[in-house]
């Protein structure tokens, strides 16, 4: 099968990784863009005459039709399987169901976690306050999705769906760099689904194996606190033969 389009974005990324692992699943082929290179290659001229807002990933189609926002762009390729789609829904109800979790993902989860795991990784700044309310928002919604999978294997019906993939996803920065073992076994639910997704063959043929977080990762100072402390040091020697100079002249 010849591929359906391009999609655009470093490959590594989890949103890219959402599309290509709804690719692997259905077996449709995607091209993609391994050397792409995130804030500099979405930058250019050429880029934003195509998506003009600049998002990574971005899909442009063998038909020239083009997308941007990586749950739209993996429900598009879903679409491609016919409308017999393993992973879309199979009645209107499904379908919302679907469209429900997978929008709870991206507004909600999403920006919890962000705002957890991006201060200490020095993405963005670090205002204690801001990062301790994000994590209580992200450990209430794990809970809720807890709640949401006592009594399930997958979100949304008997079967894997789209919403499954998309959450696993972003599920797996949460356990890759943040939830240790008693965070685990206190969202028991949440791991096993975690752990039934990343081991499906169509996950570990775009993502491989997934460690599992031993210590959460530590704060990082950001690129401009960085250059503060650089400075800072900077001026430490200089002031040092001032001071010198105003103790022997007093």
């Amino acid at each position: 099968m010849a591929p359906i389009g391009t999609l655009t974005g470093p490959t590594g990324n989890p949103r890219n990784n959402k599309v290509r692992i709804v690719a692997q699943f259905l077996g449709i082929e995607l091209n993609t863009t391994p050397n792409f290179v995130m804030n500099v290659d979405n930058k250019t001229e050429e880029y934003i005459a195509k998506f003009p807002t600049g998002k990574v990933p971005a899909f442009e189609g063998a038909n020239d039709f083009k997308l941007v926002d990586s749950s739209a762009i993996a429900y598009y390729v879903a679409s491609q399987a016919g409308s017999n789609s393993p992973l879309l829904g199979q009645t209107a109800e499904e379908t919302a169901e679907i469209l429900q979790y997978m929008f709870f993902a991206e507004a909600d989860f999403m920006p919890a976690l962000a705002g957890t795991v991006y201060p200490i990784l020095g993405y963005m700044p670090f205002v204690k306050p801001a990062q301790q309310f994000s994590e209580e928002q992200l450990f209430r919604f794990l809970g809720v999705l807890d709640a949401i999978l006592l009594n399930k294997t997958f979100l949304v019906g008997e079967r894997i769906t789209i919403a499954d993939i998309a959450f696993a996803c972003d599920l797996m920065t949460a356990y890759a760099l943040y939830l240790t073992s008693e965070d685990r076994k206190k969202y028991r639910n949440v791991t096993r689904y975690f752990k039934t997704m990343i081991n499906q063959p169509a996950f570990k043929a775009v993502v491989g194996e997934v460690t599992l977080c031993v210590e959460r990762v530590k704060p990082q100072p950001s690129a401009k606190d960085a250059k503060k402390a650089e400075k800072k040091a900077e001026k430490k020697p200089a002031e040092q033969p001032k001071k010198a100079e105003k103790k022997a002249k007093e």
